[in-house]
């Protein structure tokens, strides 16, 4: 097994380039129809994206990590996506968008499908990242800076999305870039950003009195321990922040889980009387893991993972295509692991166990794993090659 990140990196992008991995992407984005520019997708990932980067570190494996980047990339696409079109037709392109802290564009190459260039803006600190989104994803691009008040970007927004910032700063940053973000927004602005429960916080770790814990460690290596770090939130303390930036008793509204089944998000508009009802029917969509792949000599392929949706529990079917061979199985096995990881006792049987027997086993074929819900809403899991000289 590869153990060079750079090297898996490399085969990570080998394996982004081909047309049917793109393809395969496109049927996970949205319905035809919402996709405005669908033969744009760039699947270039950058060298130094510490999202994958993480992954392939943990995983030493490129189409593992590959698998959970962009089920978390096409995961998020969704969730910004339905809030965003709570608030605005996606055929108003006027709005402005903002991907603040949008690092190597993990949501911007999908995002860059749903919205036109002239409407998309990101904003990131490091200059590669920021220069690799401009050039791959025809967006505008606007530095950022460690001191809120330096950021200055000559314009106001009607949508900015911040992923994974507020959940990585000190008590005084988060406030001055929620106090700075506010003010960016236009009358009509929406502002949406994902925090890390302090639900999340091991039985043994203590909750400062302030709401916020901070702990001086994160992915991001290359940032100051200081300025950047892990934070968790109580939704007292997140309350108190709104309300210190744009009055007391302001509305927002909480999606718990509603990133990638871990974060939240919160969902806050400038103007205090605008309804925010329309979030009620927020869906997290499904998600999964596959947790072994093993096609033996005699040609038996085993399969197994968990799927399960926070919204309704049990899934409808887990989908499985061998080369263009489409299988469904379902799911019926225990899995209190699950249950403990998101809390939902709904989730107990979300295990799946998938076997059957495919001829030439010494040749690679091509596995795809993805789980739909009763909605009908499809959930990306895994996609690789697997022979019966490999096994995970």
């Amino acid at each position: 097994m590869n153990s060079n990140p750079l090297e898996l990196a490399e085969q990570a992008n080998q394996i982004c380039r081909r047309p049917e991995f793109q393809r395969m992407l496109l049927r996970y984005c949205a319905h035809p129809s919402e996709l405005v520019q669908a033969p744009r997708l760039n699947t270039e990932i950058h060298p130094r994206d510490q999202m994958l980067l993480h992954s392939l570190q943990h995983h030493r494996d490129a189409d593992v990590a590959l698998s959970q980047y962009f089920a978390i990339s096409l995961q998020q696409h969704a969730a910004a996506m339905q809030i965003y079109r709570c608030f605005f037709d996606q055929g108003d392109t006027a709005t402005q968008w903002l991907d603040f802290a949008c690092g190597y564009g993990r949501l911007l190459r999908l995002l860059s499908l749903s919205l036109l260039p002239e409407q998309m803006w990101a904003s990131e600190i490091q200059p590669d990242a920021i220069a690799f989104v401009q050039d791959a994803f025809s967006v505008r691009a606007i530095p950022s800076h460690l001191d809120p008040e330096q950021f200055q970007p000559g314009r106001r927004f009607d949508f900015i999305w911040v992923a994974s910032l507020f959940s990585h700063l000190p008590d005084a940053l988060f406030r001055d870039w929620m106090r700075c973000l506010t003010s960016l927004l236009t009358p009509r602005g929406v502002l949406c950003f994902s925090v890390r429960s302090s639900d999340l916080l091991a039985a043994e770790a203590d909750l400062p009195a302030s709401g916020l814990r901070y702990d001086r460690s994160s992915e991001l290596t290359d940032l100051d321990a200081d300025v950047y770090g892990t934070a968790y939130a109580s939704e007292d303390y997140v309350r108190d922040v709104i309300a210190a930036a744009l009055g007391q008793a302001h509305p927002y509204r909480r999606l718990r889980r509603a990133l990638a089944q871990e974060q939240d998000l919160y969902v806050v508009c400038a103007d205090a009387s605008v309804q925010l009802a329309a979030l009620d029917g927020f869906r997290r969509g499904p998600w999964g893991w596959l947790d072994r792949r093993k096609l033996d000599r005699d040609g038996t392929l085993h399969l197994e993972g968990w799927a399960a949706s926070l919204d309704d529990g049990p899934v409808a079917a887990i989908e499985i295509r061998i080369d263009d061979a489409l299988h469904e199985c379902t799911t019926s096995v225990p899995r209190s692991d699950v249950v403990e990881a998101l809390g939902d006792t709904r989730l107990l049987n979300s295990g799946w166990s998938f076997r059957t027997t495919i001829e030439n086993p010494s040749e690679p074929y091509r596995i795809e794993v993805s789980a739909r819900s009763a909605q009908g809403e499809l959930a990306f899991i895994f996609a690789g090659t697997l022979s019966a000289t490999a096994e995970s």
